[in-house]
């Protein structure tokens, strides 16, 4: 029994297994046609999974900004100290996915 990496997840798993237990890839004897499709599909997987998390970092950092905007807190006080914090964890959560689904189009 020999441990060979995932083509979807690049981490090591059995040559006898029959799926990646990391991320669910098909590993089973196919042709190379389906190995491709298999391959794409988990990209795609993967690709709207990250999209689903940058829309709702987005959605956050918005709501954060409405709330701002139309309770209007008092500067010093904990809702608008917890509006900034919406506002600032939503925008680098989204950031953070726009750049590693940059990254995941890289990956060849």
């Amino acid at each position: 029994m020999a441990l060979i990496d995932c083509p979807a997840c690049h981490k090591r798993v059995s040559d006898k297994a029959k799926e990646c237990q990391h991320c669910g890839f098909k590993l089973a004897t196919r042709s190379s046609a389906e190995h491709d499709r298999e391959l794409r599909r988990a990209l795609q997987d993967k690709r709207d999974s990250i999209l689903s998390q940058s829309m709702l970092a987005l959605l956050i950092a918005i709501a954060a900004f409405a709330y701002f905007y139309v309770a209007q807190p008092l500067p010093d006080s904990w809702q608008a100290q917890l509006a900034y914090a919406g506002m600032l964890v939503g925008s680098i959560w989204f950031i953070v996915n726009r750049v590693r689904l940059v990254f995941l189009k890289k990956k060849p």
